[in-house]
């Protein structure tokens, strides 16, 4: 399964998503820097209706699994 496009809606998509503090959360940064590696294509999103940002699961943990190993 390929991420979703940037900025497209959610509904149709079939997987697990964290929001903007869950997934910062997970990997260890600021929210604020969850948002800029958005915004800077590190990591795919979608936004809801209200405009919260919304990160697939899958894409969460290959981005914490790959800093962990040193490959930021």
């Amino acid at each position: 399964m390929s991420a979703p496009e940037v900025n497209t809606s959610y509904a149709h998509l079939n997987f697990y998503v964290l929001s903007t503090g869950e997934a910062a959360r997970e990997l260890g940064i600021d929210p604020s820097t969850m948002r800029r590696w958005a915004y800077a294509g590190r990591i795919a999103y979608v936004t809801d209706p209200n405009g919260w940002f919304l990160f697939g699961m899958g894409s969460v943990y290959a981005l914490r699994d790959a800093r962990r190993e040193g490959n930021q």
